[in-house]
């Protein structure tokens, strides 16, 4: 068996300097000339060209050395495979280990499977001096060698294919040579490195791929266009995505960045919905859904990319507004239709591109509307305008009719959450839902948000037949449903004809939400009675003074045991006296309850058994409540 090829043997060096290996003249140079020289033919020819020159280089090299072995007196066929190994160590390209042999004599040809290693390459040693690691396998002269060399010795195309790379930061080069009846087309893509092209056609070529690429930019460009007119004419996003189909026939998408639709075309709004939910679903899957602090429930598609779903393709890339996805633009692709992935990934980031600006003027505008909304609802409330005619003029340009009749609306807001950042994302989440809310029900209204609490002014056209309670029943609905932590109760002030006493209205509405409860989330001003009307800020003080006189000793040093007492004599009151029923409201055994009623009357020295003393006790309570003086509704 071979076991040594002595190469010094074969070495002449002439007195001329010419050195000789058998009868080849020879030249030596160093392997940092060799990585200069990869180096500037990555420069001039590009990273492509490069690979398929040195890979030519390498076969060339390969299938001379192979020639000569051939003529060699070699005992077994097997030798002329160790032979190429060993002459690829003595010229100095790598320590090579083979560690698969297998051949098949086939119809004057020779099947080959090889497999192996390359230990301290030249050429990938050199890469990472030049370039540092590379993400992909670089030694390819040596790859060009041991093709070109056992496609010689084999009879037919043998091609080498590295596995991983020390270029790539692994300990060794692993390769994989198989000729190709056993490569299964798997190196199909290799062989167009082998196959020398004329600078002319691959100038054809170039030239062909240029007009390609410059009728996708003039249709892109086209779309573009359109895309713009739709942005600066103020249409939405249903518009665009109209203009693209328009232009491209492809049914396309719009979503936000939990894949809820903005805005589609090309398909029924059925067929939309059906794909939409095979792609969650796929994503949910695939991803594990998420939800992040932003309320994002997917992980995020960073880039334009293609998913190939069970009954449609979609072409997918993320609107980007602030370095952040808002949404997502799509084409999607039936059976039928056929795919230009290129162009419509151009079209795809164009769509992207205008959307990021619409959403940004939509932003921009939603922002700076909402910011002189509020404005000039604050001064309205605090009644810093001159006049009512100031007023109503300042209302029209934001086609809002003041001089109608109208309704002030206080909605106040309980967050269970400790959480400061939680809390404030909370208060922007709550005013977003607000805004969209009434926009999507194209009311015209005020709307001031507060801390805790929201203040929308209601003119009567916008309240509608059903009526204020309605209006507000339906709001706080939609606000339950977007947030199911959170508790919202509303009170309602009368209705009034003059603008210039929003501020008496919305202290009626402060007054009446007061009021509210877990059970009866909304109270009318009107529901008070008398005591509502009796109260104001002339007469807080006074009121104030008379409810304590009434309620002696149970508002002295108030702690948790007061708050309950005056809890359950407040509950008490409103149920008449009934003692089962105020034992059910506040969660409380009969006997407990009578133990604290007496523990009532013996702070206050009276019998509750008196019903004219009980009305007195019921209206100072609900006067320290309606000022803000008690807080006895639990939310």
């Amino acid at each position: 068996m071979l076991t040594q090829v002595n190469l010094l043997e074969n070495i002449n060096v002439k007195a001329n300097g010419s050195i000789f290996i058998d009868d080849d003249r020879s030249i030596l140079i160093s392997t940092s000339a060799f990585g200069i020289l990869r180096r500037d033919l990555i420069k001039n020819m590009g990273y492509e060209r490069m690979k398929g020159f040195l890979i030519r280089y390498g076969w060339e090299l390969g299938q001379q050395d192979a020639k000569k072995v051939l003529k060699k007196s070699l005992n077994r066929i097997e030798d002329a495979f160790y032979y190429g190994p060993m002459l690829h160590k003595m010229k100095g390209h790598a320590l090579i280990e083979t560690t698969h042999l297998e051949v098949e004599p086939t119809d004057g040809k020779l099947s080959v499977h090889m497999e192996g290693t390359w230990e301290e390459s030249y050429e990938a040693v050199e890469h990472l001096c030049k370039f540092g690691y590379s993400k992909m396998p670089v030694c390819f002269t040596l790859l060009g060698y041991a093709s070109g060399y056992l496609s010689k010795i084999c009879n037919q195309t043998v091609i080498f294919k590295e596995q991983s790379c020390q270029a790539e930061g692994h300990e060794k080069c692993k390769w994989t040579g198989k000729s190709l009846d056993y490569w299964n087309g798997e190196a199909d893509n290799e062989l167009r490195f082998y196959q020398e092209s004329s600078i002319v056609k691959e100038l054809e070529t170039t030239y062909e791929e240029l007009l390609e690429e410059r009728d996708n930019l003039e249709k892109s460009s086209i779309v573009h266009e359109k895309l713009t007119e739709e942005v600066l004419q103020g249409n939405n996003l249903q518009s665009i995505a109209e203009a693209v189909y328009d232009a491209t026939a492809t049914p396309g998408v719009i979503v936000d960045n939990n894949h809820h639709p903005l805005a589609y075309t090309g398909l029924p709004t059925s067929k939309i919905n059906e794909l939409n939910e095979e792609f969650k679903t796929y994503l949910q899957y695939e991803q594990h859904s998420i939800r992040d602090e932003n309320g994002q429930v997917f992980k995020p598609i960073q880039q334009a990319k293609q998913f190939n779903l069970e009954s449609h393709i979609r072409l997918i890339t993320p609107i980007f507004l602030n370095k952040k996805i808002m949404g997502y633009c799509s084409f999607i692709y039936l059976e039928e239709q056929s795919i230009n992935l290129k162009i419509h990934k151009m079209i795809l980031e164009r769509i992207a591109m205008v959307s990021s600006l619409f959403l940004l003027n939509e932003k921009t505008k939603f922002e700076a509307d909402r910011r002189i909304e509020g404005n000039f609802f604050e001064e309205v409330l605090r009644g810093e305008c001159q006049s009512e005619e100031e007023i109503i003029r300042r209302g029209s340009f934001m086609q809002l009719d003041l001089s109608e009749p109208y309704s002030i609306l206080t909605v106040k807001y309980q967050f269970r959450d400790t959480n400061i950042k939680r809390e404030l994302k909370f208060q922007k989440e709550l005013q977003d839902a607000t805004f969209n809310y009434f926009k999507k029900k194209k009311e015209n209204i005020l709307v001031d948000h507060r801390t805790g609490s929201v203040i929308i002014l209601a003119p009567q056209s916008s309240v509608k037949p059903e009526g204020i309670e309605h209006f507000c029943d339906q709001f706080l609905f939609s606000l339950s449903e977007a947030f199911p932590t959170a508790l919202f109760t509303a009170g309602i002030s009368k209705k009034s004809e003059q603008i210039l006493k929003a501020k008496d209205c919305y202290n009626e509405a402060l007054i009446a939400q007061r009021m509210a409860t877990a059970s009866n989330k909304v109270v009318l001003f009107d529901s008070l009675g008398v005591i509502g009307p009796l109260i104001n800020q002339n007469n807080e003080h006074e009121i104030k003074k008379i409810s304590r006189n009434i309620l002696g000793s149970l508002l002295d040093r108030l702690d948790d045991k007061k708050m309950d007492l005056l809890k359950t004599l407040y509950s008490f009151l409103l149920n008449g006296g009934n003692l089962e029923q105020t034992a059910a409201d506040i969660a409380l055994s009969l006997s407990g309850l009578r133990y604290r009623l007496t523990k009532i009357e013996d702070l206050l020295d009276h019998d509750l058994r008196n019903p004219f003393y009980n009305y007195q006790l019921l209206l100072a309570l609900q006067a320290l409540v309606l000022i803000g003086e008690l807080e006895l509704n639990d939310m």
